[in-house]
């Protein structure tokens, strides 16, 4: 997925969402964000319901959609593994909750994508840049050299960055 955020109406044709073409370009994206998020503790069968209905989701809510689709999707996508690995009495680990940190403003946390309070609370006490690069790497699945060059930062220093930011939010986590 490149770096364009789409709008829903980019998928619209007479006032309907042309749902064959989001699946087209979205699916490798709603798949990437599974998989991250799961590894190996949800079957194929699982994630494939997950995928279908990211995509339901969408449809039913085609009218209600402000933000942009990655955004919009993610989110959906997210809830649904949470809701799927709950019903199946999955614990997460801390690097799970490094997978599902999202956020759809920066700084401010939307009802939809809250993992739990001491989480957010732990994100909200860092700096600006940190809190960019865990949007960007967690939520916007962008690679380490792809916020390198939107930060204007070396990679190695977002690679350095990143596991701080993840050492910091464990530690506070666990006290």
């Amino acid at each position: 997925m490149n770096q364009i955020k789409h709008t829903i109406y980019e998928y619209m044709n007479n006032n309907k969402l042309e749902l064959d073409k989001v699946m087209d370009d979205f699916e490798a994206y709603i798949r990437k964000i599974i998989n991250n998020m799961v590894n190996d503790k949800l079957s194929y069968e699982d994630k494939e319901e997950i995928l279908s209905d990211t995509f339901f989701i969408l449809w039913k809510n085609q009218m209600k959609v402000t933000t942009s689709l990655e955004a919009y999707m993610a989110g959906i996508t997210r809830n649904l593994v949470k809701e799927k690995l709950r019903k199946r009495k999955i614990v997460y680990d801390i690097s799970d909750y490094e997978n599902l940190i999202s956020t759809g403003t920066g700084v401010e946390f939307q009802d939809d994508f809250l993992l739990d309070d001491r989480l957010n609370k732990c994100i909200n006490k860092l700096k600006k840049i940190d809190i960019q690069i865990i949007t960007m790497f967690y939520y916007y699945s962008k690679s380490t050299n792809e916020i390198a060059i939107d930060l204007n930062l070396s990679e190695s220093n977002v690679r350095t960055k990143l596991n701080r930011i993840r050492n910091k939010i464990r530690k506070e986590l666990k006290a």
